[in-house]
């Protein structure tokens, strides 16, 4: 069936013919229909601009001038990214009127690739939260099983992939919110290099420069045609005309990585530390070396400046509503936001000061890697009520992604062996600042080696 093609066999169609931008769109919003009342992915489904953008996209395959790969391609995006004439709600109560009048630049850049944006998908509150669950969208479910979370803060971009609505999705990641969801639901889920796909008309940032950007796809190649399709520089985003001189990276060449799936005395289950060991083993017969090495970093000083900073972020957020926020906040942004009220301007500075050291021992503490394998996360998917999985912490459960925010650096989440009981399991790709091509590299070799895209989960395959 067309729906469980990938994005570029999609394209292919649509360059021979023997379907169109329309029909993907009717076919990606039976599907919607189908199954969002189970999983609650969509803040606002926009079916007539949809449909005036697959009709444009339609005419211009008919005359043979379609703008690219992506053009006529169904996409979704994260409801914390402005759409010009969509709500953003910022999945909060405070927001639940807003409507931008202008895109953010990856928006713009969709649109200019004639990409069909056909709504909004669900994230908890300021996306402050590792599921998806706030007062304003409900709970968002797992199309593997709705009993359990698709992760958050980019829930509803990773359930939206997973059960074929949409075979690519943007969300954002501040802490692991786009590559954490793509770990609990068998996808490719990626945080480029801290300006890479350039920002701009937004919200007011969480935690400084942590939140990118973050793509979802079910597979490499299609992870590359949207990656290619939002980076570069745009002089409305400084970080975005800020890079080193890129690695050359080809198929061939000799890797040198760097592995572990513990810090400390926190680690990943039994389960999940088996399938990063089995990824990392696979790459031998990939012209890649391996040596099982030590976190580059301070857990403890990452945690200590990290609520520091998340804290005042949300009180800076929410004081723009004086007389609404307490009655209005979830449990977690309230209480984040009452922290950040009581920080003094000189704790947060001594955290920002914290921050610059910290950056500069991850860079003297990485070694001669040319990237890091680890955990995408300490365990897989849990119940969608609960906070953690059983016997976890939130704090435990994201440790191996919010690092990779705070030191701005590339990382990719990719479909390793499932765990036993058939939950998928993320295995993480980290390379140094600016050497996004190098994890987009190691992905590549770890999919070659072995593929994921034919893993469905059954409720996909029942519509």
């Amino acid at each position: 069936m067309t729906w469980q093609l990938d994005a570029t066999a999609q394209s292919a169609l649509l360059d021979a013919r023997e379907t169109t931008p329309l029909q993907l769109l009717d076919q990606s919003l039976a599907r919607l229909d189908a199954l969002e009342p189970v999983l609650n992915a969509f803040t606002h489904v926009d079916r007539d601009g949809a449909q005036s953008a697959a009709r444009a996209a339609t005419e211009r395959q008919a005359s043979g001038t379609r703008l690219g790969p992506l053009d006529g391609i169904p996409v979704s995006v994260k409801d914390n990214i402005f759409v010009a004439g969509l709500p953003a709600q910022w999945g909060s109560l405070l927001f639940r009127d807003f409507i931008p009048d202008r895109d953010d630049i990856c928006v713009e850049r969709l649109r200019a690739a004639g990409a069909v944006i056909i709504g909004k998908t669900t994230t908890p509150e300021l996306a402050m939260l590792g599921r998806t669950d706030s007062r304003l969208s409900g709970i968002t479910r797992s199309p593997w099983d709705p009993a359990l979370t698709p992760g958050g803060s980019s829930g509803g971009a990773s359930a939206s992939v997973a059960a074929g609505i949409t075979t690519l999705a943007i969300g954002t990641d501040m802490g692991g919110s786009t590559r954490l969801p793509a770990a609990y639901t068998g996808l490719v889920g990626m945080r480029p290099s801290t300006g890479r796909i350039p920002r701009r008309y937004g919200f007011p940032a969480t935690c400084i420069d942590f939140q990118v950007i973050g793509p979802f796809a079910r597979t490499m190649r299609d992870m590359r045609l949207l990656y290619d399709v939002l980076a570069g520089p745009d002089p409305r985003d400084p970080y975005s005309e800020r890079f080193p001189p890129a690695p050359n990276v080809t198929s061939g060449r000799h890797i040198r990585i760097g592995w572990f799936t513990a810090i400390g005395h926190e680690g990943a289950t039994s389960e999940v530390a088996a399938t990063v060991a089995a990824a990392v083993a696979s790459l031998a017969g990939a012209n890649c070396e391996a040596a099982q090495v030590s976190a580059p970093f301070d857990l403890g000083a990452l945690r200590g400046f990290h609520a520091t900073l998340t804290a005042a972020a949300a009180a800076r957020i929410v004081v723009r509503f004086p007389d609404r926020w307490r009655a209005e906040t979830c449990d977690n942004v309230r209480a984040a936001a009452e922290r950040g009220l009581a920080i003094s301007a000189a704790a947060y500075v001594d955290a920002l000061d914290a921050l610059a050291a910290w950056r500069a021992d991850v860079t003297t503490a990485w070694g001669e890697y040319d990237a890091l394998i680890l955990p995408t996360t300490a365990a897989p998917a849990w119940r969608a009520e609960d906070e953690a999985p059983p016997g976890l912490t939130p704090a435990t459960q994201g440790m191996f992604g919010a690092w990779i925010n705070a030191a701005g650096l590339p990382g990719i989440s990719v479909p390793g062996q499932p765990h036993p009981d058939g939950r998928p399991i993320g295995v993480q790709i980290v390379a140094p600042f600016g050497h996004d091509a190098v994890a987009l590299e190691i992905a590549n070799r770890l999919e070659t080696l072995a593929p994921w895209s034919d893993r469905w989960p059954a409720m996909a395959l029942t519509v």
